[in-house]
């Protein structure tokens, strides 16, 4: 909340979210850089502001790294619906994404279903007919917020943009900036305080933004993977890193880890096996970073969440055991910010499908190929009628009368040849709806319940041509 009833701003009134406890911060400059949740600070002093950010959601999706090779990626950007599409490289995993969704930001990262399912679809039209795309492939996922910029005071119908705008309160004095992006970060922070300075009249050298290093940036040389292996007997993976992540800081990092009891590496203990995070990296940060609860540590320090939402809620008892030795913590706060990290953990996307309220059908493309793949008995390229009872009977979903068997198989065979081809099977899936027995059984066999499904007309899913 803001310390004033009119006039010009001078102060702001905190709130620290651990504690509840309030207090209030004087200032000469107050500045409101929200991201897409700008317009939420800018109301607090002015109700009815016209809004300055429309928010702009993509999904983006996790799947193992042999989807892409490492150093290269892949960008097409005219898809099937018009949105872009890539892969790329990314901490040892393939990023795929992403999606364009226009509605207000909100904080969780819990993606829609539909979209995994189109970034998955869509995926598998530029991968080899060998590489199957799955949708149990799938380690994380989850959307994110563009804060597409409008300035308020411009004409009616004016295009959004994706650069930063400045804009000033004459009443309050408040200056806010928005849009952007992560990669603009500096000349954001650069433009917006020199414009405070001047207008304030404030006193303060040339902005140094540009040239200034990041924590753990002086003194860094890309040997130092080499001589943290060398120093302290910690895997390669391990040790590229914590270069990358600590920069000289790694050397710290390194002196708390223990030994491995292992013939190689000789020390560090990582946090889960498949992944470079050590346990002493939860010790450093708590002295070191000011990192304060569990979800921080998953998410937004280690990105465990962000790249294997399982692995993430595996290695979270473990992670609140060891931030609550190194913070004292008693056993009811340690459960405190375990449930609470688990809670936000769930919000991840993962292996398994969250269908509520989605329209596409559960199984990607891959899943129903492979599920063609054991009616076709004979390996011939389509399913007879024969096939079609005997896999049904061996798959646990037996009809219970010819007549019924005959009907399925006319749904199948649209073309009336006594053949049902991949593709055939393929649009009966998708066009035949959850009522249809078979297609239930075959959906609840293989973990596509009916709740993934849909209902109704919901469950039409997509073409896939």
């Amino acid at each position: 909340s803001n310390c004033f009833d009119k006039g010009p701003a001078v102060g702001i009134t905190c709130r620290n979210n651990l504690t509840g406890e309030e207090f209030e911060v004087r200032s000469k400059a107050i500045i409101f850089a929200g991201g897409p949740f700008t317009d939420s600070l800018r109301k607090l002093e002015d109700p009815d502001c016209k809004n300055a950010v429309k928010g702009a959601a993509g999904t983006h999706v996790v799947l193992p790294g042999y989807y892409c090779a490492d150093g290269i990626g892949l960008l097409d950007i005219n898809t099937s619906d018009g949105r872009f599409l890539f892969f790329l490289p990314w901490q040892g995993s393939t990023l795929v994404g992403t999606t364009d969704r226009k509605e207000d930001a909100v904080s969780s990262p819990g993606p829609p279903e539909d979209e995994i399912q189109w970034i998955l679809n869509e995926a598998e039209k530029y991968l080899s007919k060998d590489m199957k795309v799955r949708r149990a492939d799938v380690l994380s996922a989850w959307q994110g917020y563009r804060p597409l910029a409008s300035d308020p005071n411009a004409a009616p119908g004016a295009p959004v943009s994706r650069d930063h705008i400045i804009s000033t309160n004459p009443d309050t004095g408040i200056t806010f900036i928005t849009g952007g992006k992560w990669t603009t970060y500096r000349e954001m922070a650069e433009d917006v305080l020199n414009r405070v300075i001047k207008m304030k009249g404030l006193k303060a050298g040339p902005c140094v933004t540009d040239t200034m290093p990041l924590r753990g940036g002086v003194g860094y040389s890309r040997n130092i993977p080499v001589q943290l292996v060398q120093d302290f007997g910690v895997s390669e993976e391990t040790a590229k890193h914590l270069a990358r992540t600590y920069g000289v800081n790694a050397f710290e990092v390194c002196k708390l880890t223990k030994p491995s009891g292992k013939k190689w590496p000789r020390f560090g203990n990582v946090l889960i096996e498949g992944y470079p995070y050590l346990e002493c990296e939860i010790e450093y940060c708590c002295k070191n970073e000011m990192v304060v609860t569990v979800k921080d540590m998953l998410t937004l320090r280690t990105r465990l969440a962000y790249l294997n939402s399982a692995a993430a809620l595996e290695a979270a008892p473990k992670v609140a055991d060891l931030m609550g030795k190194s913070l004292g913590w008693s056993k009811a706060e340690t459960k405190r910010q375990l449930d609470e990290a688990l809670a936000a953990l769930t919000e991840f996307g993962g292996s398994v499908p969250k269908k509520v309220g989605s329209k596409l059908s559960a199984a990607t493309l891959t899943d129903i190929r492979a599920l063609f793949d054991q009616f076709d008995l004979d390996k011939n390229g389509f399913i007879d009628y024969q096939e079609m009872k005997t896999m049904a009977k061996e798959l646990g979903s037996p009809f219970e009368t010819e007549e019924e068997a005959q009907q399925t198989f006319k749904k199948m065979d649209v073309d009336n040849n006594g053949r049902v081809y991949e593709e055939r099977f393929v649009q009966w899936w998708h066009e035949t709806g959850p009522d249809d027995k078979l297609r239930k059984e075959l959906g609840n066999k293989f973990k596509f319940s009916a709740e993934k499904l849909g209902t109704g007309s919901e469950s039409r899913g997509v073409a896939f041509g």
